[in-house]
């Protein structure tokens, strides 16, 4: 039996065991283990008769709408021994430069010639025409274990971006030779370039034998149709897609038949959303998850009472804990901290060992997320360390403020920073958008945060927008709305002044 050393040595050993099963279907495309396993030899083996060397990075510029190409070429990188550097096709030309400024990879291969044209490279193949040699492929027993696999570019919502180091050995944790047991398939429509959707998804038949379905491109009725054709066992949304197929007017005649689990995570997911969905859906068992690609550690919901507690994501797990601004552990119940992680085979930043240092410590991961643990063990999110805003000498979770506004009905999405005060040090902005058909004004929702907030967290500046700013995993991007609620928070201030 194949010995499980590499992550692409699990996908050969599905190749036997699942020879004729569909690993991936990106619905323009499926492709049995076999034929995934053979293709992956053959382009491994193309890339090293270029003259891809051990350790040379691969561009990977390739969009979902070629999503079976994409868990080719990642697996041909790894059987070539290369590096894989997916990146999302939806990022700025300047975030694409910039990563492969800090990757600096030898070779790509894209469905997007365009964004990578002014790069400088020994091979570049379109996703239709990579290079085949099976002739050339390396001996796998010849390449290390140990070995980095991928770079996964992060930003989050804040910062420039960075490259978080994928071991293979991180890859293969919990795949042993005999460990053939699966679910069906999943249907999601994550980009396949980010941890979500790279780790989750493009990995994830060859680690769980079960088939990934991907939607090309992200829209609510065309998912819903997916479901009802696929019948997948489970259905992965990010809290803004599961919102936007709720707010769906078709959605009461789609009813999730052959769907046993709906899991979500990569942002906070709305109490309300939890309630829609149980009561379209009953049958559905909705898992809410959280982790993150620099820590590699993750916990999750198991029951419908977890799930319905605000910002849960299940027990604390024995390798996470709370720690305060000092790193000193917290104990006690209530009490909001940063969350760390531990893992066996701790991630890194590529090229960057200062924010390694800072972030990584002694395989404990400082995650920059807060939250605590209540009185029943399980952790609840409290929002980004950096979100925190202190108004007044208060610390206030924008988490919270968010909770309460996407309980007002006509609310669909909304975003909470703070901004700058002369008095205060920082005040509270929010912004949101609304769902379809659905009118309220600013001071109409202003109103329902008095009736359920504190008064020292209720935003003094509210907009609401056309649309929000997101990136490609539908996560808002504060740093964008920061300004604009800013100029909107000084604007007031200075009416009011006017008028005192």
């Amino acid at each position: 039996m194949t010995e499980v050393r590499r992550i692409s040595d699990a996908l050969r050993l599905r190749a036997v065991h699942q020879r004729d099963e569909i690993a991936h279907d990106d619905t323009r495309r499926q492709i049995t283990y076999a034929q995934w396993d053979r293709e992956a030899d053959e382009i491994g083996g193309g890339l090293a008769a270029a003259g891809l060397k051990p350790g040379d990075r691969v561009f990977l510029p390739i969009s979902n709408a070629h999503g079976v190409e994409m868990a080719i070429a990642v697996f041909a990188v790894f059987r070539a021994g290369g590096i894989a550097c997916p990146i999302n096709t939806r990022l700025s030309p300047k975030e694409i430069t910039d990563f492969a400024a800090l990757t600096t990879p030898r070779w790509c291969i894209t469905d997007v010639p365009d964004v990578v044209k002014d790069l400088k490279l020994d091979g570049n193949w379109r996703v239709d025409a990579m290079p085949r040699d099976i002739a050339a492929l390396p001996d796998q027993d010849s390449l290390d274990p140990e070995a980095d696999a991928e770079i996964l570019g992060t930003s989050g919502t804040t910062g420039k971006i960075k490259g978080v180091v994928v071991t293979h050995p991180d890859l293969v944790r919990g795949v042993t030779g005999t460990n053939l047991d699966r679910s069906r398939s999943t249907l999601s429509a994550l980009p396949l370039t980010g941890s979500g959707g790279n780790l989750g998804i493009v990995m994830l038949p060859a680690r769980g034998g079960a088939t990934a379905i991907t939607q090309p491109k992200f829209d609510p009725r065309g998912f819903l149709e997916l479901v009802k054709e696929k019948k997948p066992d489970l259905v992965y949304l990010v809290p803004s897609m599961l919102r936007l197929i709720l707010d769906h007017p078709d959605v009461a005649n789609h009813d999730f038949e052959g769907v046993k689990y709906l899991m979500t995570g990569t942002a906070p997911l709305p109490l309300d959303s939890v309630k829609r969905a149980m009561e379209l859906w009953p049958h559905v068992r909705i898992r809410n998850s959280y982790g993150m690609s620099e820590g590699g550690v993750g916990v999750g919901t198991s029951s419908r009472e977890q799930v319905l507690k605000p910002g849960c994501v299940g027990k604390l797990p024995p390798n996470m804990q709370i720690r305060d601004e000092t790193g000193t552990v917290i104990t006690e119940p209530g009490v909001v901290g940063e969350i760390y992680g531990w893992q066996k085979h701790p991630r890194r930043y590529w090229n960057d060992p200062e924010a390694t240092e800072a972030s990584f410590i002694g395989g404990w991961t400082k995650t920059g997320d807060l939250g605590y643990v209540d009185a029943d063990g399980d952790l609840i999110l409290a929002g980004r360390s950096k979100e925190l805003i202190i108004r007044g000498g208060y610390n206030i979770t924008p988490l919270e403020i968010e909770t309460v506004l996407h309980l007002h009905p006509s609310v669909q999405q909304a975003a909470v920073v703070g901004v700058d005060h002369e008095v205060l040090g920082e005040d509270i902005a929010a912004a949101v958008t609304l769902r379809p058909g659905q009118q309220a004004n600013a001071e109409e929702i202003l109103a329902f945060c008095r009736q359920h907030l504190a008064d020292n967290k209720v935003p003094r500046t509210l907009l609401v927008l056309d649309d929000m700013p997101l990136n490609p995993n539908g996560k808002i991007l504060k740093k964008e709305l920061k300004p604009v609620l800013q100029q909107a928070a000084d604007a007031k201030r200075a009416a009011s002044r006017k008028t005192a």
